[in-house]
């Protein structure tokens, strides 16, 4: 039906009116059904349009940093020099964090096992 930014941007119109959250929520519903934002999603959303808010889309998220082609070709090249390292001492071989070797290993480079002890 409508998508999140849609019905976003139908919000910044309804506030800009002097819509309250209630009204907003309630047009939503009568448009988009099942569909609908909820209303504490609403009402977050109308109070960000009263405070200046200008942008519909989402804030970017914190989380896992994409991993380089540099950081890919050096766990790369420290795996083939010894295949019987283990990720921590990748880890410590290259100053990145276990989490990140490993996620290059599994993802990047397709290895599921490097060596059996």
């Amino acid at each position: 039906m409508f998508s999140k930014e849609e019905q976003r941007s139908w919000l910044k119109i309804q506030r800009a009116r002097g819509r309250t959250a209630r009204q907003c929520h309630q047009g939503l519903q009568e448009v988009c059904d099942a569909a609908a934002l909820p209303y504490l999603t609403v009402e977050r959303w109308v109070r960000a349009f009263r405070q200046g808010r200008e942008s519909v889309l989402d804030m970017p998220r914190s989380g896992h940093p994409p991993v380089s082609d540099e950081q890919v070709q050096t766990v790369s090249a420290s795996v083939e020099t010894d295949r019987n390292l283990t990720i921590r001492e990748l880890a410590q071989d290259t100053g990145f964090a276990p989490s990140t070797v490993f996620h290059i290993l599994k993802d990047c480079l397709n290895m599921r096992k490097i060596a059996s002890k």
